[in-house]
């Protein structure tokens, strides 16, 4: 028995009521038309996105999926829908199914299993055993939950700014792999089943985006980098943006960046090259900028190590340059140990072990009230628990403090990060009213 095409139907939005038309499948062959199959292990049957607002819209509809191989005939009925006055007709509508396939399959075929089909209350439970059934472990399962968490991780950086979607793949980079692109490339054929041309083509351009970066395409960073600093309202952000991204920032970076200029003007562009070659020689005059401040910190930071390295009383002299203990020199001392550890100086090992431990200890000692708080609720693996469990120390200087951060994360292009430190800010505020 052949599947029949996807039936449109349409429904509103739950969000918006915006009407939106979902191709609606009843039945899936296995065997048959295996592209189903991958459209309803990839969750994404019977659903769309609205066009209006984004709303992901999911169809309650009744499915029968067949394996004759396995002999799996299973019946998945939203409750919702045997509980109205089209219970008796989707009942008919599963019996009939499975009618058609007793008489179409050889008659040397088993067809026993067919007589009950397996029902499952959730359409989640039916995927599951679909999974099982081709082998596929609880461990497995969780994978390609968490390969689906990924999508929707990447899609809203894809949404919201060139340097999000970057800052969502390097952190997923070691999950973004050949199985990873078989899931994305489910989504992208589910999209276009249904008829979301505009999820679809979300999708895709996501899915271009994950070729490049899995593939090895090492402009990937420098383009978004770019595009990045393009778009920077002022010399402020481009001067952030550089000091977030110093390792993208180096000869293959200014190699790109001259092509774009030479093909604009080779395609008569020449307002756009124009603007590159403004904003290049602003970028090449912030970063001698950048790198002289930057050789100047480590030249005072090593200064600072050298005298607490040779103080008798360490802690006195760290807490006499508290203000300077950043992160350069928390780098440089860090350094500093590693170098000592591979050259066999246990005694300088021990000595720098030492001072990295004061350094922590007088760092925290000289933590305002606000800043103190702000670190242990970033610190925090559940923030809504800490705010609870210490309201005392809640003040509307942490709120403003960590709105401050997700400030200051949006500007370097961390958008993960702000949107986590801004939802902290908003409970913390909540709690003080």
């Amino acid at each position: 028995m052949t599947a029949a095409p996807p039936q449109m139907a349409q429904v509103a939005c739950p969000s918006c009521q915006t009407p939106i038309r979902v191709g609606v499948i009843n039945f899936i062959d296995a065997n048959e038309q295996p592209q189903l199959k991958n459209i309803l292990l990839g969750g994404r049957l019977n659903s769309a996105q609205c066009t209006a607002c984004g709303a992901p819209i999911s169809l309650a509809a009744p499915l029968v999926y067949h394996d004759a191989t396995k002999q799996f005939c299973f019946v998945h009925i939203p409750q919702q829908l045997l509980s109205t006055a089209k219970g008796a007709e989707v009942e008919r509508f599963v019996g009939s199914v499975t009618g058609m396939l007793m008489q179409n399959m050889p008659a040397d075929l088993p067809k026993g299993y067919l007589l009950s089909p397996r029902k499952f209350l959730t359409m989640q439970t039916l995927i599951e055993a679909v999974l099982e059934g081709d082998g596929v472990t609880k461990e497995m399962m969780a994978a390609q939950r968490r390969r689906v968490d990924i999508i929707s991780q990447l899609l809203e950086g894809l949404s919201t700014s060139d340097a999000a979607l970057l800052t969502a793949l390097q952190a997923n980079q070691a999950e973004i792999d050949e199985e990873f692109k078989a899931t994305l490339a489910a989504f992208v054929d589910a999209s276009a089943m249904s008829g979301d041309q505009e999820g679809m083509a979300q999708l895709a351009a996501l899915q271009a985006k994950v070729t490049q970066f899995i593939g090895g395409d090492a402009t990937l960073a420098y383009e978004l980098l770019i595009e990045q600093l393009r778009t920077a309202p002022d010399d402020d952000t481009i001067r952030s943006v550089m000091q977030s991204n110093q390792e993208t920032i180096d000869y293959t970076f200014f190699d790109i960046f001259n092509a774009k200029i030479l093909a604009a003007e080779k395609a008569e562009d020449f307002a756009t090259a124009t603007s590159l070659g403004e904003l290049r020689t602003r970028i090449l005059a912030l970063y001698e900028e950048i790198q002289a401040n930057l050789e100047a910190a480590y030249t005072r930071a090593g200064q600072i190590l050298d005298t607490v390295f040779a103080a008798e009383d360490m802690t006195a002299a760290l807490t006499a340059h508290h203000g300077e203990l950043d992160d350069v020199f928390d780098i440089l001392l860090d350094g500093q140990r590693t170098m000592a550890d591979r050259a066999g100086d246990d005694v300088t090992v021990k000595r720098l072990t030492e001072i990295i431990a004061l350094t922590a200890h007088v760092k925290d000692a000289a933590l305002t009230p606000v800043d103190r708080a702000v670190q242990a609720l970033l610190a925090s693996e559940n923030a809504t628990r800490y705010i609870r469990e210490n309201i005392g120390d809640i003040t509307g200087g942490v709120v403003k403090r960590l709105n401050e951060i997700a400030e200051e994360y949006t500007t370097k292009g961390k958008i993960d990060e702000a949107d986590k430190v801004r939802r902290i800010a908003r409970e913390a505020g909540a709690m003080l009213f």
